[in-house]
Order: structure tokens, then C-alpha cells, then sequence
């Protein structure tokens, strides 16, 4: 076993009073080090381990586990042979399920001149993140990095076999490559490929595969080319890799406005990353930031969608959302958890989006960080939506990097968090929901979700409002701030959705939502 140097045991932690189901979890940087939260899995008491992954590739990642009320209970950061760890999975272990098995390249140089990230640590823990055992495999000195393309650390699929599956984009001392390989759980080597794609392209990029194979052992993947945006790929089991088609700008909805004979609006995928994922041997789940256009007029705008697709990219069904007219800040985009946003349980689907941020870089003092909101949804098996829920709102900037399906019919979502946008003080962010979306925060507290979502705003003539179908809408009303009532409608009468605020004086408003159970919610509007 190789020498463990550890370099820090304990953080402060900020957490805040939690009930059993849901949970919002804001963990501050007290050691220098801007990390936010990525991995996750559930562990066997419905707690979870959880890698904080540190934005600067030079400094060291850390683990934590948190309890199904959001305390933070263990922190580890350590450096194996003086090399930092920079997390690509986090598993419950195959052969136990109270350990867990956590998957680390080793990284070592503090600059781009001497930078090395050629060995793949697999490590067994207990839950109280003792080490049970480790092994370290070195690909050789030919190998430069392991993650040469925007992903920072390979991609992994734990197989029902308990073998491991790495894919990743890698630079060796002649050139770049795509690499293939699979491992037993204690890091032995079982095969190893590189492909003959690409193999110079220094822009060709990873972003992200199946969570699991399919029946006849193949697995699908996104990876981005330089010229021509991003493409579908699928391996067998001897990773032989086929290019499926291209990705970007693939139509997933084109609405046809009959009076014209012209397709008024098309919606398609267009953000240069996304998450693919199985659900079964012929259909694919598919999601990204999306776009559409419309054609009369030729307006711009951001949305939210999933989709399933075939093998061969037909658009079998989607849902599309969160839909935004382009601005110059870009404050009404609208994309996909950056690394997977999407997880499919027994029974359902989740997706998590942003919407609000420009890409998935954390620029502060930019327009990469600003107010956003993040949205989740569940869907069934066929993509009819069960609930969708909003989070945010309040001016706080929120991105999220995974979503997971959790024991108890809910999820849980990793990311960072900040309300200070020009000075860089992120948190990494932790947000729990149960089966019914909600945090759940307590009995007298009351939950951050909101079941609708309100766009644009600010708005010239009319302000859209999407409702969780689990939801009923018993009115609208709009208020000056002095509290004059100057615009009603009541659900029956809500066209579409659709408010029209043509006739208001241009300034701020305060919109009331009464939901038919009793619950009201406030929104703060501007009219142009």
C-alpha cells in the first residue's frame, strides 16, 4: 500500500435544520480552496458520499458524507505518494454495499508545463472514510493526462459484475487520444484500447456516457468536435466506437403555424454538452441547454428539454420548458446540469436545469455569474411530467453539476452557490428533494420549491406562467408595490397561461399566486 499523506481533517461547517425527506445544504470554503459539489451516491442508511471537486486542477478534491437530514458528518482530503485526487466515481462497493469504492485520478505539478495525470487510484472505504484498501495503477510514461478534454477526469460505469468501465480523452507524449479500459473493483487491468478516432484532434472532447450498458454489453456517449459540434457515439464491448450522428442542432420540436405554411418555431439542441443516458435496448434519453427560433420574425431564446431518441436520432418524445427570450446578459438561458442531469430510477426520471446563466464557468465579477433558478422535474417511464419544481429567485446565483434518484421516490442535486458576484465566494450547494419535490425544510418552515415558473422578466407585453401539472391555479393578481390591485385573473380564464400586462405603466409589480390548496406564492415582476 503506498504511503497516505494527509492534509486536513476537519472543515466548518454550515448547515441548517433539516427534516428526514429533503434538505438544503450550503457548505462555505474555510480552507482557501474553492471547491463545489459533484459526485454522489446514496449510501446504505439513506445518507450520502458526496466529492467536492476544487475548480483549480491543481489543488486537491475532498470528501464528505451527510446524513438524510443534510448534516455534514465525516470531511477527508489526502494526497497518496504526495499527488493530489481528483474524483471520477463514487460507488457503493460491489462486494459490500456499506463500503464504498471511490475511483481517483493522481495528479501532481502545479502548472500546465509540469502537470502529470497518468495513474488511476481505486480506493475502498469504510463509512466512517477509513481506507480498507487501496491500488494504483500507472498507465506509463507515454501518458501525459488522463483528461485532456473539458471534463477534468475520466468517465465510469461500475458493471452489475462489479468490473469497472473508464472512458476518457487523453494526451500522451505523441499526440491526443481516446481511451478505453476496464478494471476489476480493486484496480487490476482487465482491457485496455485506444481508439483510432480523432486521434490528434486536440478539441475533440468527452462529455458524458450511459450511467450503464445496455443488454448487449454497448454504451453510448457525447463527444464534441471541433468543427462540427456534438456528436452521438456508441462502443461495443470490445470498444469499438461508431460515430451515430450529429447532435447539434438536431431538431427536437418544430411547431407549424398553419395560416403561413411555415414552421414558426423549431426547438432543437444546441449547447456544446449535454447528458445521454439508457433507458432501454432501442431508446436513449437526451438533454442539453436548447434553443429554438422563431421563423416569423426571427426571435431568439433559450429552453430546457429531454427527449428520447432511436439509434438512429429519431426524436421519439420531449418535453420542452423554461422557455426564454435571448438578452444581451443572457439572463434568460436556459441549460442542462452541467455534468449529468439526468438519472433514471425504477420507476422515474429526473432531469435538473439552470436557468439564467450563460454556461457552466463560474466567472465571477461577469455575466457567467449571476441570479438563477434551478428547475427539476420528474417524469415516468413514457415522459409524461409528474411534478416540476422551481428553486431560486431570491438573486442568489445556483449551478448544478449532478442529479441523482434517490431510495425514497425523491432526489438530490450538487452544485455550487454564491450571493457575492464579483468576489468569487463560492460554497459547494446541496439540495435534497422528496418524492414530491419539496426540501421539506420542517413543519413550520415553509419549502423553497415553487410549482411554476414565470417568464420573461422583464416583460413588454405578456408574462407566461408554466404550472406543475400536480398543481391547481385558482388566480393571478398583480399589485403595485403600494398595494393597489391593478390586474386579475382567475384559473378558468387563464388563456394559455398567459397574463397580459399591455396596459400597465412601465416599473415594478408584485404578482400573487393562489393555488387551489390553500398555498399563495409572491413574484416580483418589471414591465418594460
Amino acid at each position: 500500500m503506498k504511503k497516505i499523506s494527509f492534509l486536513l481533517l476537519s472543515l466548518l461547517i454550515a448547515t441548517s435544520s433539516m427534516s428526514q425527506t429533503g434538505f438544503e445544504t450550503i457548505i462555505p470554503t474555510e480552507d482557501g480552496v474553492f471547491r463545489e459539489a459533484k459526485h454522489v451516491i446514496e449510501t446504505t442508511y439513506h445518507g450520502f458520499l458526496i466529492g467536492l471537486d476544487a475548480q483549480d486542477r491543481y489543488q486537491n478534491d475532498m470528501l464528505i458524507t451527510v446524513s438524510s437530514e443534510g448534516e455534514v458528518t465525516k470531511q477527508l482530503i489526502f494526497q497518496i505518494d504526495n499527488k493530489n485526487l481528483k474524483y471520477c466515481g463514487l460507488f457503493c462497493h460491489p462486494a459490500n454495499e456499506e463500503d464504498y469504492l471511490v475511483v481517483a485520478t493522481l495528479d501532481e505539478g502545479t502548472t500546465p508545463d509540469d502537470y502529470i495525470q497518468k495513474e488511476l487510484a481505486f480506493i475502498r472505504f469504510d463509512s466512517d472514510l477509513n481506507i480498507i484498501s487501496q491500488t494504483v495503477y500507472d498507465f506509463g510514461d507515454d501518458y501525459v493526462k488522463l483528461a485532456a478534454g473539458v471534463l477534468e477526469v475520466p468517465l465510469l460505469i461500475l458493471e452489475d459484475d462489479g468490473t469497472v468501465t473508464m472512458v476518457t480523452r487523453c494526451q500522451k507524449t505523441d499526440g491526443y487520444y481516446s481511451l478505453f479500459a476496464r478494471f476489476t473493483n480493486d484496480g487490476e487491468i482487465l482491457k485496455q484500447k485506444e481508439s483510432d478516432m480523432s486521434s490528434n484532434v486536440v478539441g475533440l472532447n468527452l462529455f458524458n456516457l450511459f450511467s450503464r450498458r445496455r443488454s448487449d454489453g454497448s454504451f453510448g456517449m457525447i463527444m464534441s468536435e471541433p468543427e462540427t459540434g456534438s456528436h452521438f457515439y456508441e462502443a461495443d464491448t470490445a470498444f469499438n466506437v461508431t460515430r451515430i450522428g450529429r447532435l447539434t442542432n438536431l431538431p427536437i420540436r418544430v411547431v407549424e403555424n398553419q395560416q403561413y405554411n411555415l414552421l414558426d418555431t423549431t426547438y432543437s439542441y444546441y449547447f456544446p454538452q449535454g447528458t445521454i443516458d439508457f433507458l432501454n435496448d432501442s431508446v436513449s434519453l437526451l438533454t442539453t441547454g436548447g434553443r429554438y427560433i422563431k421563423h416569423l420574425g426571427a426571435e431568439l431564446g433559450w429552453c430546457n428539454f429531454i427527449a428520447t431518441i432511436d439509434d438512429s436520432l429519431n426524436v421519439l418524445d420531449n418535453d420542452i420548458w423554461d422557455i426564454g427570450k435571448q438578452s444581451a446578459n443572457y439572463s434568460t438561458s436556459a441549460l442542462s446540469a452541467g455534468y449529468n442531469a439526468i438519472s433514471v430510477s425504477n420507476d422515474a426520471i429526473f432531469h435538473c436545469g439552470v436557468v439564467g446563466i450563460k454556461d457552466h464557468g463560474h466567472h465571477c465579477g461577469g455575466f457567467g455569474v449571476q441570479a438563477s433558478t434551478i428547475t427539476v422535474s420528474k417524469f415516468d417511464k413514457e415522459l409524461n411530467l409528474i411534478w416540476r419544481r422551481h428553486y431560486g429567485g431570491n438573486g442568489v446565483f445556483y449551478d448544478i453539476n449532478i442529479i441523482q434518484a434517490t431510495e425514497d421516490g425523491g432526489c438530490i442535486m450538487t452544485g455550487v452557490y454564491t450571493k457575492d458576484f464579483d468576489v468569487c465566494n463560492f460554497s459547494s450547494y446541496i439540495l435534497k428533494l422528496n418524492e414530491d419535490g419539496y426540501d421539506a425544510i420542517s413543519e413550520n418552515t415553509e419549502s423553497l420549491a415553487k410549482p411554476y415558473f414565470c417568464y420573461p422578466n422583464p416583460a413588454k407585453d405578456k408574462i407566461y406562467i408554466e404550472f406543475s401539472p400536480d398543481v391547481n391555479c385558482q388566480s393571478v393578481e398583480i399589485y403595485t408595490l403600494d398595494g393597489r390591485m391593478v390586474e386579475t385573473c382567475h384559473g378558468a380564464s387563464l388563456q394559455n397561461n398567459t397574463i397580459d400586462i399591455s396596459n400597465l405603466n412601465s416599473g415594478v409589480y408584485l404578482m400573487k399566486i393562489r393555488m387551489a390548496d390553500g398555498k399563495e406564492f409572491s413574484e416580483k415582476i418589471v414591465k418594460e
